[in-house]
C-alpha cells in the first residue's frame, strides 16, 4: 500500500531503526522487530495485501489497475515484505538453511512457495530495477518466520 492509502489493518506504532514512526500491521510486528534486531531495513508490509486491497479500493472508490479483482484475488491471503535487494537476498539466504522455509523458497509455483518481485524502472529512457525487493509468503507463514528470526536472532540452529 502507498503512504496516501488508508490503514485497514490492525496496527501500532513504532520506531524504526532510523527513529522513524512508522505504523505496523499487528500481525507483523514480531516479523519486523526481528527483521530491524538483524540490522535489516524494511520499507514496507502487510500482513494481508488482497485484504487490504480491496479495503483502500473500496473506501477510495477507485477500480482497475493494481485494485482491480484480480489482483486482490491473487494477493488474498498474502503478506509482504518490502526491503531492499540487498536485505531481501540475505533474508532469502537464511531462510534456506531453515528445513521449512527452504521448502517454502525452493519450491516454485505452490500454495506455499515465495515471491520476491523487483519492480522495472522506467526512468529518461532507461530501464533499471528498483531498489526495495517485494518479498510476498502466504500470511499464514507469518508466526512460523517471526519465531525463526527470532531463533536467528538467539542465534539457534535450524
Amino acid at each position: 500500500m502507498t503512504d496516501e492509502d488508508p490503514l485497514i489493518h490492525p496496527h501500532t506504532l513504532l520506531t524504526a531503526p532510523d527513529g522513524q514512526q512508522v505504523n505496523i500491521d499487528v500481525a507483523m510486528v514480531p516479523v519486523i522487530k526481528a527483521l530491524w534486531e538483524m540490522g535489516m531495513t524494511t520499507t514496507a508490509c502487510c500482513q494481508n495485501v488482497g485484504e487490504a486491497t480491496a479495503a483502500v479500493r473500496d473506501r477510495k472508490g477507485v477500480e482497475g489497475g493494481y485494485r482491480g479483482e484480480d489482483f486482490i484475488a491473487y494477493h488474498m491471503d498474502w503478506a509482504l515484505v518490502k526491503m531492499p535487494r540487498v536485505d531481501a537476498v540475505r533474508l532469502i539466504d537464511l531462510l534456506t538453511r531453515v528445513p521449512t522455509f527452504k521448502e517454502f523458497i525452493q519450491q516454485r509455483w505452490t500454495a506455499t512457495s515465495w515471491r520476491m518481485n523487483v519492480p522495472l524502472i522506467h526512468e529518461e529512457g532507461k530501464i533499471t530495477l528498483a531498489e526495495d525487493a517485494l518479498l510476498h509468503f502466504p500470511s499464514e507463514q507469518i508466526p512460523a518466520l517471526a519465531q525463526v528470526l527470532a531463533g536467528i536472532n538467539r542465534e539457534e540452529t535450524y
